[in-house]
């Protein structure tokens, strides 16, 4: 059964509204600090990490209200022990605002990978993560799967954590409002 954690932001990004089971997925993913009374009124990148992140969705923001077109697209949201597939759907609604569903395909138990868990205290080295595919960034124009990741750049023995800092690997890159080195498309 999909599962849809819906919110919608009004035209100026700010958060509008969150349903119910958004705030139950954020309490499943350790952010028991994001409440509604906490993030309803807050602008949206407050809570998006990563410049090349904020670029994709401000490209998608755009189309949408410019265009009044939907946009869905396949996205990760892993947890520490598992394999999130997903679908965003944002969809215009009233004066500029968008209404945004992030949509649960399928989850899937995997080995717990502390990487992934907000807990831990981390070490001022920092590893970049793809905000949509979830591959980490490991060397020059090479992205790997968070399995292969850990093993070439020896995370599993480290005693301290890198940072982890997002961005957009190349692949996702090529969704529409993003080109491959990360910058804005000028879409018209």
């Amino acid at each position: 059964m999909e599962r849809v954690f819906a919110y919608a932001i009004d035209r100026d990004d700010a958060v509008a509204s969150v349903s119910d089971d958004w705030l139950a997925f954020a309490v499943e993913n350790r952010a028991t600090d994001l409440t509604r009374d906490r993030v309803v009124g807050r602008a949206l990148w407050d809570f998006i990490a990563g410049t090349e992140t904020r670029l994709l969705y401000e490209g998608l923001f755009r189309r949408v209200r410019e265009g009044a077109e939907h946009i869905e697209l396949p996205f990760r949201c892993d947890s520490p022990d598992r394999f999130r597939f997903m679908r965003l759907l944002l969809a215009p609604g009233s004066e500029g605002s968008i209404q945004c569903e992030g949509v649960l395909l399928r989850e899937q138990k995997r080995p717990y990978y502390s990487i992934l868990d907000r807990v831990f205290t981390r070490s001022h080295e920092r590893i970049t993560m793809c905000s949509l595919c979830k591959r980490i960034h490991a060397f020059e124009l090479r992205w790997l799967e968070l399995e292969d990741a850990i093993r070439e750049l020896d995370l599993f023995d480290s005693a301290d954590l890198p940072e982890v800092t997002y961005a957009v690997c190349d692949a996702c890159a090529s969704i529409d409002g993003i080109t491959p080195d990360g910058a804005a498309n000028q879409l018209t």
